[in-house]
């Protein structure tokens, strides 16, 4: 009898490496710890933090001067929005006596001003030379009810800040815009007054912010568009986002993320090999500040601290490196003998010797886990052999069941002058439940379309029948109440497992347009009219019993006239009831409207077939077939 394992293996190899990586990297983890956290909360958070919020107080202030000025010009608008020249005074005033202010419309809603489709008085400072200059801002080449500037506060009845963008046609030059909408007495927006600012000002705001050599901030919008920026590296970007997928940085893109969101706070990343500090707060208007400083400034007190880490660590790992090495040979040899056995096993031999161990630890207890593998192994290919060739033949037989299925359903569908005919069936497994078929005889067609509860080779069975009982009974004088009922009899006798089918069969007479019709529980068909004033409607049919369900059951027979033209879609509830990704159902709706595509271009019965399992399969999409689809189209 073996000892029990009384020695941990990789208990006696853990405590040797362990035990001495822990003596020397504690000591040289807390130094770092502690260092790091002390400068990294002085001279990152307190400093750039501050001067983040500093500058941000400041462009704040600015930003608010800016919305004040043009809500209080919104009143003066309002007392004299008929007096075009004082307009262009306002305008005019407001550039001149706000510094911050570089432009000012006052732009009307569509047709407001004697049924002129555009008017906005608008007053801007020339880049070049300053010189205060007005003209009138709308035209076709000028469609500014389409921009951001006038769209967003016209929609919203709300004043917005606008997104950076160059002003071609207004004030040429690249700016964001105030707009505050003036509400008219009966609740509508009359005009929308804006104030722009430069973006130049901006940046020249932002270049003077430098808490570390070498850094520099950036100011960006509620949608993450730069709005400004204290560094010329960022101008050829139009998001922080387009920089995140430029570096291809997650940790910029959780920056763009948080500053977009209205966040403050810090983050440190890694630009192109060089460690980056950030620290970004919002301002008043949704926009977000953030201060940009390299790890190298942001620790250059930690220097010392680096070196003497970088010490401890590599004494202590030569020292470890040699004691392990001659530890961990000594401990390992024995596995030498195992690798050779594991790659016979895995070669296939699976009798293959094992070596001896006489330790009572985990090497031992390796032995004993080959020693049970291979006996294993040896009976689960025995095992995999007898399942594989079970599996070959069922699956062989199941494709030969798929295969008498398919030639059991017509696909030879007539070509006549009076009636077109299509129908198809995709089943959900390799055999399915739903069956249709047809039969032309004289000037009289008839048809059904079925399914079968439950799925797979027991609903193929009855299918089968039901459908060899159709073809057997239709155009026999029973007439289509008689059919259904001898279908629904044959069925009900000794039907032990309790399986139905829902089956709808008709009979058209194809000259006269005469039809008669039993359903018996199926899904209505859907009646598309010839006549495009006409509306698609699903037939009207009796609450009828499945067939198979209760023997000499008194089905109801219905009649009406079909026009000429008129089209019928059977389906059977696999369309209707076929679910996408999110277990949301095609549904009846999509169905109408499907069919209100196939009237526009009228195409034939087989053109319908395949438009509508082409809908089914882009509306599912990668979803799994829950159910079999079948659909039969019938052209008077």
């Amino acid at each position: 009898m073996k000892k029990p394992y009384k020695k941990s293996f990789a208990k006696r190899l853990s405590l040797n490496i362990v035990g001495l990586t822990s003596i020397l990297f504690i000591l040289a983890i807390w130094v770092a710890a502690l260092f790091s956290h002390l400068l990294i909360a002085k001279e990152a958070s307190q400093r750039a933090a501050d001067v983040e919020s500093a500058a941000a107080a400041e462009i704040n202030n600015v930003l608010q001067r800016v919305e004040t000025a043009a809500e209080n010009a919104v009143w003066l608008v309002n007392e004299n929005r008929n007096d075009e020249e004082f307009l262009y005074h306002i305008t005019e005033q407001m550039v001149s006596q706000n510094q911050d202010i570089i432009g000012c419309a006052v732009a009307f809603a569509p047709d407001y001003c004697g049924g002129r489709p555009y008017f906005s008085p608008y007053s801007w400072a020339d880049p070049a030379d300053g010189i205060l200059q007005s003209k009138q801002l709308g035209s076709d080449e000028y469609d500014y009810f389409n921009m951001e500037w006038f769209s967003v506060p016209f929609a919203s009845h709300q004043p917005v800040w606008s997104e950076p963008y160059y002003d071609e046609g207004g004030g040429d030059m690249q700016m964001a815009t105030y707009s505050v909408p003036l509400i008219g007495e009966d609740g509508q927006v009359v005009c929308v007054v804006t104030a722009d600012i430069s973006l130049q000002w901006l940046s020249d705001l932002l270049s003077s912010i430098q808490p570390y050599p070498n850094s520099y901030p950036f100011l960006l919008s509620g949608k993450g568009a730069f709005v400004g920026f204290g560094s010329d590296r960022l101008k050829g970007n139009a998001t922080l986002l387009d920089v995140a997928d430029n570096l291809e940085s997650a940790k910029l893109r959780e920056l763009s993320r948080a500053m977009t969101a209205g966040e403050d706070g810090s983050l440190r990343y890694i630009n192109k090999k060089r460690s980056t500090f950030v620290a970004y707060g919002p301002i008043g208007n949704g926009w977000s500040l953030a201060v940009v400083c390299g790890y190298k400034e942001v620790l250059a007190g930690a220097s010392f601290m680096h070196l003497v880490l970088i010490l401890v660590g590599l004494i202590g790992l030569l020292a470890l490196f040699f004691i392990c090495r001659s530890i961990i040979f000594k401990l390992t040899r024995p596995l030498s003998d195992f690798a050779e056995s594991a790659l016979n096993i895995a070669k296939g031999d699976f009798n293959t010797p094992l070596p001896e161990v006489t330790s009572n630890d985990e090497i031992r207890r390796l032995r004993d886990s080959f020693d049970y593998m291979q006996t294993s192994l040896t009976s689960y290919i025995s095992d995999l052999k007898q399942t594989t060739a079970a599996n070959e033949r069922m699956e062989s037989e199941l494709n030969i069941a798929s295969a008498i299925q398919a030639g059991m359903l017509s696909h030879d569908f007539p070509t006549s002058s009076i009636a077109d005919i299509c129908a198809d069936m995709h089943p959900a497994r390799e055999v399915g439940g739903d069956l249709y078929d047809f039969k032309l005889k004289d000037d009289m067609l008839y048809f059904a379309i079925g399914d079968v509860s439950g799925k797979g080779v027991p609903a193929s069975l009855l299918m089968a029948i039901t459908r060899a009982a159709f073809s057997f009974l239709a155009g026999s004088g029973f007439g289509v109440r008689g059919v259904v009922e001898h279908i629904n009899n044959a069925l009900s006798e000794g039907n032990q497992t309790g399986m139905f089918v829902t089956l709808f069969a008709g009979r058209i007479n194809l000259k006269t347009g005469e039809f008669h019709y039993c359903n018996a529980g199926h899904n209505p068909p859907l009646v598309i009219p010839s006549n495009p004033d006409e509306a698609l409607s699903y037939l009207p049919v009796k609450p009828n019993l499945a067939v198979g369900v209760m023997p000499d059951f008194d089905f109801e027979e219905q009649e009406t006239i079909l026009p000429r033209g008129t089209r019928l879609v059977l389906y059977t509830d696999g369309v209707t009831e076929a679910e996408d990704a999110s277990l949301a159902q095609f549904g009846e709706e999509r169905l109408k409207a499907w069919a209100e595509g196939c009237r526009a271009s009228n195409p034939t019965s087989q053109q319908c077939v395949e438009s509508l399992f082409g809908a089914v399969n882009t509306y599912t999409g990668n979803a799994d077939q829950n159910d079999d689809i079948t659909v039969m189209i019938i052209k008077i």
